[in-house]
């Protein structure tokens, strides 16, 4: 009997091998966002970063004009993996920064000035990215949930603040007041990338007072 259980464990196949990028991209396929292998490998960089201590990036985009109200910032900065033209960033990387303006706020460089209160405007910013096109269609989404009334949403985010020299997307939500949680992910295309591919970002974390 030892001998015939020896026989069946020798001939018992091993646990298939799963690798770090299938391994994110499986765990993110539920949550219904586009996750490309290149977007799993910017979510293992960007927690790369965050366990090494990477101080964030001191960055404020100067298409965002406050004067009334505070930017909250996101939990940490993102990454988009080797989408940058040779010499931009570390390892041709560029890093995404996104924060949240809750209302009552005034941005006198949005369409509609005036955040009332139960509205967020949610912007992102690709680091090392050139002017984007209002007719780009960068394929940036922020999904979010509110854990005080339990609504929730998705909208696309897209160029309406005017152009800068870094690509900042952004989108005014009504989510109502309470405690937020926003993620935003997808992908911008660089102006000058020419034949490199989008930068897809990893998955990026809010969680904002409204």
């Amino acid at each position: 009997m030892l001998a015939s259980m020896a026989v069946g464990e020798a001939h018992a196949a091993p646990p298939t091998p799963l690798g770090d990028m299938a391994a994110v991209r499986a765990a993110l396929q539920s949550a219904a966002m586009p996750i490309s292998t290149r977007t799993a490998q910017s979510i293992t960089t960007t927690i790369e970063r965050i366990a090494a201590g990477t101080p964030r990036y001191n960055y404020f985009p100067r298409s965002v004009h406050l004067v009334e109200g505070t930017a909250q910032p996101f939990l940490y900065d993102t990454t988009a993996a080797d989408c940058l033209p040779a010499g931009f960033g570390e390892q041709n990387d560029s890093v995404g920064i996104a924060r949240a303006i809750a209302g009552p706020a005034v941005d006198e460089n949005l369409p509609v000035p005036v955040i009332p209160p139960g509205k967020v405007n949610v912007f992102f910013s690709g680091m090392n990215t050139a002017m984007s096109s209002p007719l780009q269609a960068d394929l940036v989404e922020v999904a979010w949930l509110n854990l005080t009334t339990m609504q929730s949403g998705r909208a696309p985010l897209y160029q309406e603040r005017p152009a800068d020299y870094i690509v900042t997307l952004s989108n005014t939500l009504e989510t109502g007041r309470g405690t937020i949680v926003f993620v935003v992910f997808g992908s911008i295309l660089d102006n000058t990338s020419r034949a490199l591919p989008p930068c897809d970002y990893a998955p990026v974390v809010g969680v904002v007072q409204a």
